[in-house]
């Protein structure tokens, strides 16, 4: 199934991966994969914060 987000979700979306992703750039000490969950946590974040903003802003 389809779903188009209108402007406000994506808005929402696009600032919970960057909130996601840079709490997890800044807050935690480098070690030898961080760039490999980086790019994981992303897609995760991704899905997540898309999920979130169709179930909290509704199509209008």
């Amino acid at each position: 199934m389809q779903k188009r987000l209108n402007p406000e979700q994506v808005l929402f979306l696009a600032v919970f991966v960057v909130i996601v992703l840079a709490a997890y750039e800044f807050l935690l000490p480098d070690f030898t994969y961080k760039s490999i969950i980086f790019i994981a946590l992303g897609g995760v974040s991704a899905y997540i914060g898309g999920t979130l903003s169709t179930k909290l802003i509704k199509n209008q």
